[in-house]
C-alpha cells in the first residue's frame, strides 16, 4: 500500500488468503470469528466452506482506551463484554483483518490470551500488518473478492502513524500462537496466518 489516501476500494492479491482457504478445505468442520464487521459479500464467499460464523466486530469498539493502574501496571480490557462471544464457543478460524495495527502490543496480547478458551485445537488467525510509516487513520474494512483478491474499502482520506508491530513484538504477544505462514506483499502490507498451539504442518498457497 502507497501512502497516498484513497477513497474507493481497491482490490489487491493476496498470498495468505488462498493459504487459509486451502486449510479449511482440510479441516472436518469450520467455525470462523469475524473479528470486522458484517460484509454480505464475504458471508457468502465463506459459506461455500459451510461454516458457522459468528460476528463480533471489534473494529466498531477500536481505538481501546489504554488504561494504567497506579502502579503503572496495563489493565486488560473488558473482552467479555466488548466481544459478547457465546459461552462455550469455540473457533477454527478467526479473521482480524488489519484490526492489530490499531492496538497497542500490551492490548494485543491481552486480546489473543483472551481468546485462547474460544479456539479449537490448531486454529488459525489471519492477520495484515502494515509495515510503513503511515497508515488509514480509519480502519479499512476487506471484501473476500475470490480466493486470490482482497477489496480494500477506506471511509476516509486522513492518515495517521503506523506502529508498525515487528514480527518478534508480534510474536510475543501472540500467546500459544506461531507465525505459521507469512507473505509480504507489494501494497506494503505483511500477511500472516498465525497457528494455535504451534501447528506443525505446512499450508500451501
Amino acid at each position: 500500500m502507497t501512502n497516498t489516501p484513497q477513497t474507493e476500494a481497491v482490490v489487491h492479491s493476496s498470498l495468505g488468503l488462498p493459504a487459509l482457504c486451502n486449510a479449511i478445505l482440510e479441516m472436518d468442520t469450520c467455525s470462523i470469528l469475524e473479528l470486522g464487521p458484517i460484509r454480505s459479500s464475504n458471508i457468502e464467499f465463506w459459506a461455500r466452506f459451510s461454516p458457522s460464523i459468528f460476528v463480533a466486530d471489534l473494529r466498531s469498539s477500536l481505538p481501546l482506551p489504554v488504561s494504567h493502574s497506579e502502579e503503572g501496571e496495563f489493565i486488560e480490557p473488558d473482552w467479555g463484554r466488548i466481544l459478547n462471544l457465546p459461552e462455550g464457543s469455540r473457533y477454527n478460524v478467526i479473521l482480524a483483518w488489519d484490526l492489530l495495527n490499531y492496538m497497542e502490543i500490551s492490548a494485543v496480547s491481552s486480546l489473543i490470551r483472551y481468546m485462547r478458551v474460544y479456539c479449537r485445537p490448531e486454529a488459525l488467525l489471519f492477520a495484515l500488518i502494515y509495515d510503513q510509516k503511515q497508515m488509514p487513520e480509519k480502519i479499512t474494512v476487506y471484501r473476500v473478492v475470490d480466493e486470490s483478491h482482497l477489496a480494500y474499502e477506506y471511509s476516509g482520506t486522513e492518515m495517521r502513524p503506523c506502529l508498525r508491530h515487528q514480527p518478534r513484538t508480534l510474536s510475543g504477544a501472540m500467546s500459544n500462537f506461531s507465525p505459521f505462514q507469512s507473505y509480504r506483499l507489494k501494497n506494503g502490507m505483511v500477511e500472516y496466518v498465525y497457528a494455535y498451539e504451534g501447528k506443525k504442518r505446512r499450508i500451501l498457497p
